[in-house]
């Protein structure tokens, strides 16, 4: 064999070697760990993407709802799932840089054991009141809280969620004493807002909205700094004598830490697909859901900007550990 016979087939050989060190992905089921139940804004961002990536990858695509502790129950299992990308976790923003600064701590460092995939999405947060009630506006919330320090209770889908810093956040910027009941079954929280055994709750736009279309539920604010668009007559929290005033909530996708930079990758790129498919943008649409589908390095970023602006929240609540 002449040399450059030689050298083609040594390039070759490496090259095979290459392939077989680098196996195809996936190759077999990947499962989307949602920390939440079914018909939450994350169950509802990963049941979308799911058979679209499912299309892409050849692969079945499986949504599995792990409930607890505000997310941090579903989080902990990815962290300790193997680095290999077939196992991911899409929590909302309590489980990743709220509950890191509450006692007790989470069992995992989601800087450390985990790597961002994409910042999906954002949702507005609904101030709501049981129609049949007489509260009609903020002032009203206030009012009846600093004639009866307490008695006022919201409801909230677990410490640490941005319904409960949200609440937490309405308290002391109005000056008053509210309580906080906290539910794993937000499909429970609804039926006691509805009835009034909680005055009233912070609630996501995709539980908020179909109840207060039907008239079950009466929206009194939107906890975004401008005016949600999908409830344009509602006015925010913020321009009704809280100015600043923004508790919105916010998912994220991400794979145990080590998994390979090139997977991480693919799946931004995959996701970043399905859900910019205008069925997609429409059902988000509809369900007052802001897609954001950004980059592992802005998910970093905005995990590493929340952790502090949280602290803060928490400490001037006096919640534990912060």
């Amino acid at each position: 064999m002449n040399r450059r016979g030689l050298i083609a087939t040594t390039g070759s050989l490496a090259l095979a070697g290459h392939a077989a060190a680098q196996p195809a992905w996936p190759d077999r089921a990947v499962t989307i760990v949602v920390p939440f139940g079914a018909g939450t804004a994350p169950d509802l961002m990963a049941r979308l993407a799911a058979p679209r990536l499912s299309a892409r990858w050849g692969q079945p695509v499986v949504v599995q709802n792990v409930v607890g502790a505000a997310g941090v129950v579903g989080v902990e299992r990815v962290a300790r799932a193997a680095p290999d990308g077939h196992t991911l976790v899409l929590p909302g923003d309590a489980a990743i840089v709220v509950r890191i600064s509450m006692t007790p701590r989470p069992p995992y460092d989601p800087q450390r054991d985990l790597a961002p995939i994409m910042l999906v999405g954002r949702t507005t947060n609904v101030l709501v009141v049981a129609s049949q009630t007489p509260y009609r506006s903020l002032a009203d919330i206030v009012a009846a809280a600093r004639a009866q320090p307490g008695t006022i209770t919201f409801g909230h889908a677990g410490t640490g969620t941005s319904q409960h810093i949200g609440g937490e956040m309405l308290a002391q910027m109005a000056g008053v004493r509210l309580t906080g009941v906290a539910y794993n079954d937000l499909g429970a929280m609804a039926i006691d807002v509805q009835s009034g055994r909680v005055t009233m709750s912070l609630m996501g736009s995709v539980n908020a909205l179909p109840r207060v279309r039907d008239g079950s539920l009466r929206a009194l604010g939107v906890s975004t700094p401008a005016r949600f668009a999908a409830l344009p007559e509602v006015p925010s929290i913020a321009e009704q004598g809280l100015p600043g005033f923004d508790a919105s909530a916010w998912f994220g996708l991400y794979a145990p830490a080590g998994t390979p930079a090139a997977i991480v990758a693919r799946i931004n790129r995959d996701m970043r697909a399905a859900l910019e498919q205008p069925e997609a943008r429409s059902r988000f649409d509809t369900l007052g859901v802001d897609l954001v589908a950004g980059t592992p390095e802005e998910l970093a970023r905005t995990i590493a900007t929340e952790i502090p602006r949280m602290r803060a929240v928490l400490r001037a609540a006096g919640v534990e550990g912060a």
